[in-house]
């Protein structure tokens, strides 16, 4: 309970800020499990001994699929989010905290007044500084979930039948075999032909001859 009133009035004290942070990075840290957790499965298929080519194709190729569509622009927004946030939210604490501080010094108050009032100045400042160091945690975690996701990509790729570049240039040079082929097969039918018509015309001439 204790633990509980502490993260209570520091989100007071931190208009919201705390919880937030808090709730950005652990996204980011769940996302980070799911990655590991998703290339350790991808390991164990390539390892596993009764499992289908087939039925690996369409794990990995799903796992690429919930990673290109969800976890990757999730993470990344969240690795921009926090950084954002956190500045923010630091700028505003400590502006607010070099105010009451330098009212406190520009007025003649009395030594308790001041000292309370340089307290919760000091204490403003030092929870700007926590939101603008733990903003970038999330930034940090960013890079580590993408490199992490490394392999989901390249079985994803090797599912789908490599880089789309490279599937893209497979596919122009067998149209281009196919073309070729189909020019060749023309030629020698427009060959045969040209021969059955000069034999045919031969044959005509002869007959009239005689």
């Amino acid at each position: 309970m204790d633990l509980i009133a502490r993260f209570g009035r520091y989100s007071v004290e931190t208009y919201g800020g705390a919880p937030l942070l808090l709730a950005i990075t652990l996204v980011q840290l769940t996302l980070l499990g799911w990655t590991f957790a998703q290339a350790w499965k991808a390991r164990t298929d390539r390892r596993a001994p009764g499992l289908s080519p087939d039925v690996r194709r369409i794990r990995a190729a799903r796992r690429a699929e919930i990673w290109d569509k969800h976890v990757r622009p999730l993470a990344l927004t969240m690795m921009l989010l926090g950084p954002g946030f956190g500045l923010g939210m630091s700028t505003l604490l400590g502006a607010l905290g070099m105010g009451a501080l330098g009212d406190a010094m520009g007025t003649q108050a009395g030594a308790e007044t001041l000292v309370a009032t340089m307290a919760s100045a000091y204490r403003e400042i030092s929870y700007a500084y926590f939101l603008m160091v733990g903003g970038t945690f999330p930034m940090l975690l960013g890079p580590v979930i993408v490199l992490a996701a490394r392999r989901i990509d390249q079985d994803g790729a090797d599912a789908r039948g490599g880089d789309p570049d490279e599937v893209l240039l497979h596919t122009l040079k067998s149209l281009l075999a196919v073309t070729e082929q189909q020019a060749h097969r023309l030629q020698t039918d427009a060959a045969r032909t040209h021969a059955l018509l000069e034999a045919t015309a031969a044959a005509l001439s002869r007959g009239r001859a005689a």
